[in-house]
């Protein structure tokens, strides 16, 4: 019971010190102290009493230390938050455009569907989906899958050929009848 006392007593000596010095909530201090005293208490030879310093010293520098972490941490987390607001309402699209994007998105598939069979129409959108899986791609495409080196050759070709389809039909002009 002495023990607690006298670390209870020690740390309401550190807390003052670190409110007093730094200017921080309470909390924030009370916290830091704790972490620390439970620190030294876990590795209580990180603390070199030959260097002439005394322990509470010690304990005072490190608890200040920890809130200068804490408030350099909550404020680089608040302008962490500010930076992404501020970059999702810029990147904000607004209604009509997303209307105008849609309706441009539609004709480019009509305009694939003409020009694409049904099987490369079909890889296509999953690409576009995101699919990357040389199974999944192979089946789309009516691949034998007994050859999975094989396999993974037609689709990588196909798929070269699909890519450079793509770029060409994106260098045309949506207007031209042709």
């Amino acid at each position: 019971m002495v023990l607690i006392d006298l670390l209870k007593a020690v740390a309401k000596q550190i807390e003052g010190f670190v409110r007093h010095d730094l200017k921080c909530e309470q909390d924030v201090a009370y916290d830091a102290v704790i972490d620390v005293l439970y620190a030294y208490v876990a590795t209580p030879g990180r603390y070199d009493p030959d260097r002439g310093v005394r322990l509470v010293t010690y304990l005072t520098k490190a608890a200040k230390h920890r809130v200068q972490d804490r408030l350099k941490s909550g404020d680089s987390r608040t302008r962490r938050e500010e930076n992404f607001a501020s970059s999702v309402e810029l990147g904000r699209t607004p209604s009509k455009d997303i209307l105008e994007n849609f309706v441009e998105a539609s004709r480019a598939v009509e305009r694939l569907k003409k020009r694409l069979s049904e099987r490369d129409l079909a890889v296509v959108l999953l690409i576009a989906s995101g699919e990357r899986s040389t199974e999944v791609l192979a089946r789309a495409l009516g691949l034998d899958p007994s050859s999975p080196e094989e396999m993974r050759r037609e689709v990588k070709r196909h798929r070269d050929r699909l890519m450079k389809t793509l770029e060409r039909f994106g260098k045309e002009d949506p207007d031209d009848p042709a």
